[in-house]
């Protein structure tokens, strides 16, 4: 790996004492830091080609499980931009999971008619959480707890901190607190819908949100301006992105 830090506009050979700088900065990086950034280059080139290797083997493993009468020419549409797109998110565990299952349903016969060309923007567009996300969905529907408040006439305001979930920790994501972001991409690649006037039936999900400490600090937050309200409502898979997890997300 080689690092230039001898500016450009400095000719060498026509200042001695330039050049004798320059090599000395490039001593002490190379001492300094040269053989760590090297190390972490090949850490890097191993830890790639483990991924490598782990998604070829995936691929290689849920094709041998489909009975060959059921396997079928795939489409290229498909089979092609899946292939290319997934070597840019191979050193992500659930993204090359989701490609491979991808790859092998437009192979199997059972499933190919229910593959779908953006099923390969979609997966571009998720991050690892997010995928966790989406595996981890039980029942296809999740609570969802705002926080409003009261005012003394007895009229509400809007939220003021909605359609919080802690499906984000409950499916071991590495950066929880993002859970509104990574909820708003779900539902704007069209896998999940909010409900504002829905609730599931069992209370008791609900109950422990209000346990939840960002729950907690925002109804303290309310109260500074009137009685705290909790809004109960859920998220929803939707039907296509019902399909999608059925291709791309399997147990």
């Amino acid at each position: 790996m080689n690092i230039n830090l001898i500016p450009k506009f400095i000719d060498e050979a026509m200042s001695p004492v330039a050049k004798s700088v320059g090599n000395s900065v490039s001593n002490l990086w190379e001492l300094a830091f040269g053989n760590h950034v090297e190390l972490w280059v090949k850490k890097q080139e191993f830890k790639h080609q483990l991924n490598y290797e782990d998604y070829v083997n995936k691929i290689n493993e849920k094709l041998n499980s489909i009975p060959s009468e059921d396997l079928v020419e795939p489409q290229l549409n498909i089979i092609g931009p899946a292939i290319e797109a997934s070597k840019y998110y191979i050193d992500s565990e659930e993204l090359r999971e989701m490609f491979a299952n991808l790859i092998v349903a437009s192979m199997n016969n059972d499933k190919v008619n229910s593959v779908h060309p953006s099923y390969v923007e979609i997966i571009k567009q998720l991050n690892s959480d997010e995928a966790k996300i989406l595996k981890n969905i039980e029942g296809d529907i999740f609570p969802l707890l705002s926080v409003s408040y009261k005012h003394e006439n007895g009229l509400s305001v809007a939220p003021i901190f909605k359609d919080f979930s802690d499906i984000a920790e409950k499916s071991g994501c590495e950066h929880p607190i993002k859970i509104l972001a990574y909820l708003d991409n779900l539902k704007r690649l069209g896998l999940i819908s909010f409900h504002d006037n829905v609730k599931i039936s069992n209370d008791e999900p609900y109950e422990k949100l209000k346990e939840h400490e960002l729950i907690k600090h925002h109804a303290k937050v309310a109260s500074v301006f009137g009685e705290p309200v909790y809004i109960n409502s859920c998220a929803q898979v939707t039907t296509f992105g019902k399909i999608f997890r059925s291709i791309c997300i399997q147990e």
